[in-house]
């Protein structure tokens, strides 16, 4: 059987220009294949720290423990467990020599102890404390808003619907084991990079044409992404300010003081700032909830009630039409407004032209979504279903082109392939 491992400590150190807080922890995963029992395996680490001083702790466990670290470090931790695929894993140990405590988690249950204890004597597994199921539940959503909620009307284009919603939606398929779970900020980046990428089509669609390719799945149980972070916590995407929180209501706190140091002024007309921009738009975006908000008078937000977004089918589901409208909406301002001569053609003529633009439909689809031409998607190639893929697939020449969603140089977890439908 497989057992995973986290070895958890805080940064390094702290440099004036990076805070303690910003700075990630250190963290180490590693496995082993073993025989060896739960009991026997906890017996063995408090055989490693007993009489042990705190500060020794890491050093020790890194060395003694009987698991092949990977060579780089991780950015977070992902809990495999609640996943049905998670067959393959016995359990999961994470050592967090910051807070000074060992979780397990496993199939069934998530326990932990402190690693103060081990240190003292020896210890079993009923020493340890229950933590509840392996997956943590979701906090229950709350949102206390004094004002009536804003109801915008959403304006989206039907070829981006059809695309982005599709891509959004499989987006939240593939990478399901970390949006299920909690995530640290790091991971918060990660994700509303991707998010707002896939809905101003800021990627590229590598188009595979060949034979034979590697074995395996796309995204794994254990994997993180791997594309760059957002650089802060407030980030400008095209006119909307999309701040970035765990919490929608400390969001929304974020927002308004976004707002007041801006300094919004009302004047007869649409709101300004002193800089003479129009009235602030912004996005509060907790990869879990949207909500959508507008300066008005002075300092004041109006905003829509927080909408469920990414939950990794945990509880609520999949993100709703209305989520993924939210996101397509506000970031329209992003994405290039291009005309050409080609608008002036009818419908079916600009499909055509659209279908001689690449070897498959999916880059088709995004041109036409780019240039605002042709029809909306119907996520085929001729009389073939376009599909997601999770694994590798064998294909011989000739077969139908396989479309590879790229963030720059890294892979984004979603590709496509034509199929016949049964």
């Amino acid at each position: 059987m497989i057992v995973l491992a986290y070895l958890i400590s805080a940064p390094l150190s702290t440099s004036q220009e990076v805070s303690a807080h910003d700075k990630p922890n250190r963290i180490f995963f590693g496995s082993r294949t073993t025989d060896e029992g739960d009991e026997e395996h906890l017996r063995r680490v408090a055989e490693i720290l007993l009489d042990l001083e705190k500060d020794g702790t890491f050093d020790a466990l890194h060395k003694r423990l009987p698991f092949k670290w990977n060579d780089d470090e991780q950015y977070d931790t992902v809990n495999p467990f609640g996943d049905p695929r998670q067959y393959q894993y016995h359990a999961l140990w994470t050592f967090d020599t910051q807070n000074d405590t060992l979780r397990y988690t496993s199939a069934n249950r998530c326990s932990q102890i402190p690693l103060g204890l081990l240190r003292e004597r020896a210890v079993s597994l009923a020493d340890m404390e229950p933590l509840g199921e392996p997956i943590s539940v979701p906090l229950e959503h709350t949102f206390d808003s004094e004002t009536p909620c804003w109801k915008p009307h959403v304006r989206v284009d039907n070829r981006m619907r059809a695309f982005a919603h599709r891509l959004l939606r499989d987006f939240h398929h593939q990478w399901r084991h970390i949006l299920r779970n909690n995530y640290n900020s790091v991971t918060l980046r990660v994700l509303s990079r991707a998010i707002i990428r896939l809905s101003t089509l800021d990627f590229e669609v590598h188009e595979n044409t060949g034979g034979h390719g590697p074995r395996g799945v796309h995204v794994w149980i254990t994997q993180l992404p791997a594309w760059e972070p957002f650089e802060a916590d407030i980030v400008r995407v095209g006119t909307v300010w999309v701040v970035l929180c765990q919490d929608i209501q400390n969001g929304l706190s974020i927002a308004q003081q976004h707002v007041a140091s801006r300094e919004i002024s009302t004047t007869e007309g649409p709101s300004t700032t002193t800089s003479g921009e129009a009235h602030a738009q912004y996005m509060i975006l907790s990869v879990k909830h949207i909500m959508l908000c507008h300066a008005t008078d002075g300092a004041s937000l109006k905003h829509t009630a927080p909408e469920p977004l990414f939950n990794g089918d945990y509880g609520t589901g999949p993100p709703s039409d209305l989520a993924l409208d939210y996101l397509i909406w506000a970031t329209a301002s992003a994405r290039p407004s291009i005309f050409t001569t080609i608008h002036s053609l009818p419908i079916e003529v600009q499909d055509i032209i659209l279908d001689y633009s690449s070897v498959g439909t999916v880059v088709a689809a995004k041109l036409g979504c780019m240039l605002g031409l042709g029809s909306p998607f119907l996520w085929k190639d001729g009389p073939l279903k376009v599909t997601l893929e999770e694994r590798y697939v064998i294909r011989p020449s000739g077969s139908s082109v396989e479309s590879q969603v790229w963030f720059a140089e890294h892979k984004s977890g979603i590709f496509y392939l034509a199929r016949a439908e049964y």
